[in-house]
């Protein structure tokens, strides 16, 4: 069923959640703190994060799960948990679920689609998405009340992030997981992360950025074009903004990406680990030795952190010594044999708890990603609309690694690359923002051609032969994609595109719009490879012996599609999210 929309009332407070890969949390703002002084959210007044911990404003997307699939705990507190768990070796009968966001990338997603948790047990992706945010919710509802604000649930507008890069279908999951956690759908906006951080990045003041020489910020001028490199533990999403002269800002190239977060630094170094002791000993130390394979992670998230371009000699990573002992009872020989039958003969040495690795060893695990990074962005470059930007600006958790801006900086060495302090809570900050004023972003360039099926009289000339279907005696050719928008078309925030339909018999009580996305510019079935359905809205009808019309408006601009469509005799609309799911 299609969600109706609800009308927004005006909130005391904006509270974003933005649900990371590798962390998560929330931040929120009262209304009157934003309207006296935005740039508030340049510090921490005002600003309260999901998390227990002193080191970071966001706690690791980690939950876990009882043996019945009810919530246990979330964070640092599941991660502690677990670990604890294990120890005791009574972990097998609970879920604990890490790094599981990326499994909305870059597909259809199903309400009912599964995620498999730690060790390869399947629960459903809704419940365990909408429990963390629910999580969230309920912590951010306890500290307004411990502080006496008298704000509960109603008083506040919920901004949920999402990776522009998304499909619609991911969007709307994250949509109904945030409905089931109990935030009513006219009281939550969703945001893409790389606006939000665009956002937050206009009110930054110079000494709270670093990157190339002289960098600053400054696009107040219109006509000013820059592109925002939002990396994340799992994606890579870039979007290019220029400012207009109503201040707003318009999207000059659709949202674009890639699986090229930090986590996949973390794949080359398990990829090497394994090429020293082989798959079947890695598999076995981690299905054996939960704790110390989270023990790892954490101590490789620290190190990719603490790595530089310019470190030489040895880097040491402490590592569990169950590695070594499996290796050695499984093989029969020692962990210096391994690694002299390997390629990294004189770069690495184990010492027990201890790996010491050449620094350009190290650093060169970060190559793969860096690479993909900057080939994508020099090939945006190439686009017309975007080819003569000369600011870059760097967001996101990943960011914050100097391997990385260092990587970005070399490959344009003629252009601005600025990084803000706290490059990871940009998008965090700036999804308060959106929730304030969200119409900053005033249009944005469709990343598919979206349109409706529909059945006009069969023209042999053109049509297919398999699509003539005969309806009311009327030879007719099913399936043609009526375009609404074009893929890379760009569209104001707002901007409704119209078409009439009409119905194909008499005494039809109902009108049903299928909606479809293609990548291609000028799909001409909806049937075609590629050709994705989206959704559908149906439009009750009247009674009546005669054809029908029916007015179909859809909202492009926004960051979720919207569609309203009118019964023209009776006038009645219907407006609707689309059940993409």
């Amino acid at each position: 069923m299609a969600t109706a929309f609800a009308d927004k009332k005006e909130k005391i407070l904006v509270a974003a959640i933005d649900f990371g890969t590798t962390y998560s949390g929330y931040a929120f703002s009262f209304k009157h703190d934003y309207q006296s002084d935005p740039a508030k959210v340049s510090t921490n007044q005002n600003w309260v994060a999901g998390s227990m911990s002193l080191v970071s404003l966001k706690a690791p997307t980690v939950v876990l799960f009882k043996a019945d699939q009810t919530f246990h705990s979330f964070g640092y507190e599941a991660e502690n948990n677990y670990s604890e768990l294990a120890l005791d070796d009574e972990h097998q009968n609970y879920f604990f679920f890490k790094r599981f966001k990326m499994r909305l990338h870059g597909k259809k997603i199903q309400r009912d689609i599964e995620i498999d948790d730690d060790c390869g047990r399947p629960m459903k992706a809704m419940v365990v998405f909408s429990e963390i945010i629910k999580y969230l919710k309920q912590h951010l509802l306890k500290l307004l009340e411990t502080r006496g604000t008298g704000v509960d649930n109603k008083d506040i507008h919920w901004v949920l992030t999402v990776p522009a890069i998304w499909s619609d279908s991911a969007k709307q999951f994250m949509r109904e997981a945030a409905q089931k956690a109990g935030i009513d759908g006219g009281q939550l906006s969703i945001a893409l992360e790389p606006e939000a951080a665009s956002l937050y990045c206009q009110l930054i003041p110079t000494d709270k950025i670093h990157g190339s020489e002289g960098a600053k910020f400054q696009v107040a001028t219109a006509g000013t074009k820059y592109m925002v490199i939002d990396l994340g533990g799992g994606t890579a999403d870039i979007t290019v903004h220029q400012r207009m002269t109503d201040g707003g800002l318009k999207e000059l190239h659709k949202a674009s990406g890639g699986a090229w977060g930090g986590t996949k630094v973390d794949e080359e170094f398990y990829n090497m680990i394994i090429k020293i002791i082989g798959g079947p000993v890695w598999s076995k130390f981690k299905d054996e030795n939960t704790a110390d394979y989270h023990d790892l992670q954490r101590e490789l998230e620290t190190k990719k952190r603490t790595i530089t371009p310019e470190s030489t000699g040895k880097i040491t990573i402490k590592v569990p010594v169950k590695i070594v002992q499996t290796y050695e009872k499984e093989s029969g020989e020692t962990i210096d044999e391994a690694i002299d039958g390997s390629n990294y003969k004189g770069k690495i040495k184990w010492l027990s708890d201890k790996l010491r690795i050449d620094a350009n060893v190290f650093q060169h695990l970060f190559k793969p990603c860096t690479d993909q990074i900057i080939a994508h962005v020099k090939s945006l470059l190439q686009d017309p609309q975007v080819k003569d930007t000369k600011i870059f600006l760097m967001v996101g958790g990943f960011s914050e690694s100097a391997m990385l801006q260092n990587a970005v900086m070399k490959a344009l060495p003629d252009c601005k690359v600025i990084i803000p302090d706290e490059a990871g809570l940009c998008v965090l900050r700036g999804a308060v923002i959106f929730g304030h004023k969200p119409v900053s972003i005033t249009s944005r360039v469709s990343k598919y051609t979206y349109g409706i099926n529909i059945s006009p009289p069969f023209d042999s000339t053109i049509h297919k032969e398999d699509h003539r279907v005969s309806v009311g005696g009327v030879d007719r050719c099913r399936d043609i994609f009526k375009r609404y928008i074009q893929e890379g078309e760009t569209v104001r925030v707002g901007e409704a595109r119209s078409g009439k339909h009409v119905t194909l018999k008499s005494n039809q009580k109902e009108m049903l719009l299928k909606i479809f996305a293609s990548p291609k510019r000028e799909p001409m079935f909806v049937d075609e490879q590629d050709c994705e359905y989206l959704g559908k809205v149906v439009v009750n009808l009247p009674d009546s012996e005669d054809k029908i019309r029916v007015e179909v408006k859809m909202m492009f601009g926004e960051t979720e599609l919207t569609v309203e469509a009118q019964e023209l005799s009776t006038h009645m609309k219907y407006r609707a999210y689309f059940d993409f799911l």
